[in-house]
């Protein structure tokens, strides 16, 4: 995000989060139970049943931003756990074992939730928190699903909610209510529409908004989805990238090409990315990770249709999904050209990427590129690697 572009709603953003994480502190002083919950996870649960959710992976994504994981990592690795873990994992468990927070310390669980949708990192994660905290644990398993639909998965799952509930009744002695978790999908969905508006506004030629922003802006659609500080807070940013479009504020000066980016952002380097490709005259417009939270819920259905949203993320999908799903995004902001960037911490992500790359480009004819580092660790992250991979892509643009 160009420091000239800065949005007046990046303050808001600032204080709603310092609430979200002050709000978090106080649940630890006054006995409330604070639940570890992962990106992708029925948070809406979580928030019906009362509990402060806390996401860990976001902990881990503040400390690769401020350019200190690989410290944490190191902490991590020299208690034995292996470098080549997601560097999320490695800075919640580095931290866990450290005297010195630089970021401020992990806040540690009395309940801790997790879906592998994702990968199968996360759930060895928690289970490793889990006796490290002493704290009971819960897992979701979200089997794969491949093109179409699989009616077996999706009962699978919503027993397993059944399950989760029973679960949270016995942790905290009071009765889930229904009621409440309808409230709080009807503003998880409210959030989700008005975010994906937001992302939306990027295939504008030329657009006031882009991947590299929505890095920035998108904190509260994965902390505060289900409640009304995510609702107020897109109606606000939505406001402002209206106000934008009107008075033709761009998200980069001299907009010439848009291109998708997949996907996690490499944390530390974010505004070196951002700038590199801003100079090229090229905004990334896209990517499935910013794409992610695009529920949308059935009232009348509310278990059936958590397990609908939760179990078909691109993550949890077969390799022919996510092609078709990448090309999609593709034509639908009518791209110029595609970046993948090949994360050491994200294996489900980065697996396949060449094979990816050569069928895209098959496909659509589209120019494209491969860089390899990792979204938190400075420590595997070489600009002249980087610009060797896409200084020729830049070139192919022009």
């Amino acid at each position: 995000m160009s420091a000239k572009n800065t949005f007046k709603t990046a303050e808001l953003m600032k204080e709603i989060m310092k609430k979200y994480n002050e709000t978090g502190l106080r649940a630890k002083e006054e006995g409330r139970p604070v639940a570890w919950v992962t990106a992708v996870f029925p948070v809406e649960l979580i928030y019906a049943a009362g509990l402060f959710p806390y996401y860990p992976e976001n902990f881990g994504a503040v400390a690769a931003a401020r350019k200190v994981a690989h410290e944490l990592s190191a902490a991590a690795e020299g208690r034995g756990y292996a470098s080549d873990l997601c560097g999320y994992a490695r800075c919640g468990i580095g931290d866990a074992y450290s005297e010195e927070h630089p970021v401020g310390k992990i806040l540690e669980p009395d309940l801790l939730f997790c879906c592998n949708t994702q990968c199968g990192s996360l759930p060895k994660w928690f289970e490793v928190a889990s006796r490290l905290y002493d704290a009971p644990y819960f897992l979701l398993d979200s089997p794969r699903v491949g093109l179409e639909t699989d009616h077996l998965c999706i009962e699978y799952f919503i027993e397993q909610l059944h399950e989760m509930i029973k679960f949270i009744e016995k942790q905290t002695g009071e009765t889930f209510d229904y009621d409440r978790l309808t409230e709080v999908l009807s503003l998880s969905s409210e959030a989700c529409r008005l975010w994906n508006e937001i992302l939306d506004t990027a295939a504008l030629k030329p657009a006031p908004f882009g991947f590299f922003d929505a890095c920035f802006h998108m904190a509260p659609i994965v902390t505060l989805r289900g409640t009304q500080a995510a609702v107020d807070y897109y109606r606000a940013l939505k406001e402002e990238i209206d106000e934008r479009i009107e008075k033709g504020i761009t998200a980069i000066p001299e907009e010439r090409h848009k291109i998708y980016f997949d996907h996690i952002p490499c944390w530390p380097k974010l505004r070196w990315f951002s700038e590199l490709f801003a100079s090229r005259g090229a905004l990334v417009v896209a990517s499935q990770y910013t794409h992610s939270w695009a529920y949308s819920f059935d009232l009348d259905r509310p278990l059936e249709s958590l397990a609908e949203n939760y179990t078909h993320e691109f993550v949890n999908r077969c390799f022919e999904y996510r092609v078709n799903r990448k090309i999609s995004f593709m034509n639908k902001y009518d791209v110029d050209g595609f970046v993948l960037f090949s994360n050491r911490s994200c294996k489900p992500n980065a697996f396949g990427l060449y094979a990816k790359s050569k069928l895209i480009r098959e496909k659509t004819g589209l120019p494209g590129a491969v860089f390899e580092a990792d979204m938190a660790d400075l420590r595997l992250f070489s600009e002249d690697q980087v610009l060797a991979k896409l200084e020729p892509f830049f070139e192919q643009l022009k």
